[in-house]
């Protein structure tokens, strides 16, 4: 009997293995549709858990120091974390505004700007096709009814950026009026709370001292929409790596329709990268330490992830979710493994 039952229990097993892996399989594809389904929810609730996560501690310390009310107390720390993001959001908004006043110009420079380059093209005697050679594409999307479609196009995101502005109020309000009535005795959602507040606050208080730094190189150099540039820069900023490198890219358009390829380009392309480099690479990297224990290509691969599945808001959050999913990772036996490989530490 012993013998009979031996070999039958091999496929037995080999058979649940298999069907634990395909049930795993349509569950985070479900999972997936779900998250990419419900975003639009989803995204306003888990933008006011992070500003939640930052405020809490805040409204402690506060209370620590001072013996305040704890109204007051929220009062006064939801307008240290609302404030920058308000201003910064105002500016960008402003700085839209005013280059959408000012795009026929900006598309006139930049029209003369790829004639001379069609020119120069040309004069090499370069065998390129016609079409290339006439950037046809780029002056079709420069032309005034692409124009009009761009101005559409910002005005549907306006208001969809208010509508999600309106729901992250509403939820953060219910937060905060609830946030005393409990009090939080988990040590995993302790250590969430620490590490992914801590993130951010460092991240945010880099991100701005970055844009500060970009803006007196703007100013400096006199390139239009400096305060745009710089406030993009700190939005960017929580785009990791890619961020970075956009935020020194986006202004080069301006700065050549501006100055051309004279010292100001130079110094508008080069002392940027150097900023974004040693705050973002050096200083920030020391202070946090191990703080979210991630390692690169597990950045990028969440940014990747959460960028398809919720869009530039998931690009944003990436990061401090992923922080998150590896601690709940690390807690649990079986999903061990699963955040030491998030934190590039392969198994033994």
């Amino acid at each position: 009997m012993n013998k009979t039952s031996k070999p039958a229990s091999a496929p037995v097993s080999t058979y649940n293995r298999i069907n634990t892996i395909c049930l795993t399989i349509i569950a985070s594809v479900c999972i997936i549709l779900a998250l990419i389904y419900t975003r639009t929810i989803l995204v306003p609730l888990v933008i006011s858990v992070f500003i939640f996560t930052m405020i809490t501690p805040l409204i402690r310390y506060i209370k620590y120091f001072t013996r305040w009310p704890k109204w007051l107390c929220v009062l006064i720390a939801t307008t240290i974390v609302l404030v920058p993001l308000v201003l910064i959001i105002i500016f960008v908004a402003n700085s839209i505004s005013n280059f959408a006043q000012e795009a026929l110009t900006y598309r006139v420079k930049l029209l003369e700007a790829l004639n001379h380059f069609t020119a120069f093209l040309k004069s090499l005697k370069i065998p390129v096709p016609e079409e290339m050679l006439n950037f046809t594409s780029i002056r079709e999307v420069l032309s005034v009814p692409h124009y009009g479609k761009f101005l559409k196009g910002v005005g549907s995101g306006a208001m969809t950026f208010i509508s999600y502005s309106f729901l992250i109020f509403i939820f953060l309000f219910f937060m905060l009026l609830g946030s005393g009535r409990t009090k939080i005795t988990n040590d995993l959602l302790k250590e969430i709370q620490n590490k992914v507040s801590a993130y951010l606050y460092i991240h945010i208080i880099m991100s701005i001292i970055t844009g500060v730094c970009v803006w007196v190189v703007y100013a400096s150099c006199g390139l239009d929409l400096a305060i745009m540039f710089a406030a993009l820069t700190v939005l960017l900023n929580f785009i990791p790596n890619l961020g970075s490198v956009l935020a020194v890219i986006i202004p080069m358009p301006i700065a050549y329709l501006q100055f051309g390829w004279g010292i100001k380009f130079i110094l508008i392309l080069l002392i940027p990268s150097i900023i974004q480099f040693v705050l973002g690479s050096l200083i920030e990297p020391k202070i946090l330490g191990d703080g979210v224990d991630l390692h690169p290509v597990a950045v990028i691969g969440s940014l990747i992830f959460w960028g398809l599945v919720w869009g530039i808001p998931g690009a944003f959050m990436a990061v401090p979710m992923t922080a998150a999913l590896r601690i709940v990772l690390a807690k649990l036996e079986p999903t061990r493994i699963f955040a030491e490989l998030l934190s590039g530490r392969l198994p033994k």
